[in-house]
């Protein structure tokens, strides 16, 4: 019964179908199963939604609806290459490393002794260098 309503699905409503189970999938393999279980409820409510709109020879409203996410990320994509967004946001967050002070040489064995593993042995060597 259930193969039949998947084979008698519209296009638009079939890949709605295969987003939302793998979101599902996705959510189930996070032990999020509240969130699984209510975009379980909101896949098949879209789905009927859709396959109403293409049996009312609405299928474009259809396709316009599944396809605009994925239109809007294609495009946020392409201007934050475009305007290299991601380069400047690097140059402007750098991250930096404070060594250790003249006044905190003196307790350099006590930061020391805080980073060892439980066998006793630094993680790195004394010739590491940052």
């Amino acid at each position: 019964m259930k193969i039949r309503f998947i084979n008698n699905l519209c296009p638009p409503a079939l890949l709605y179908l295969l987003y939302i189970v793998v979101h599902v999938g996705l959510d189930l393999s996070l032990g999020m199963f509240v969130t699984a279980g209510l975009k379980v409820l909101c896949g098949v409510a879209g789905v009927l939604i859709l396959d109403a709109l293409c049996g009312v020879e609405l299928g474009v409203v259809s396709w316009a609806i599944v396809a605009t996410p994925f239109i809007m990320v294609a495009l946020g994509t392409s201007i934050a290459i475009g305007l290299q967004i991601d380069r400047h946001a690097a140059n402007l967050i750098k991250e930096s490393f404070t060594p250790i002070s003249a006044d905190d040489k003196k307790n350099k064995d006590l930061y020391v002794t805080q980073f060892k593993h439980e066998s006793g042995a630094l993680p790195l060597n004394s010739d590491s260098v940052y």
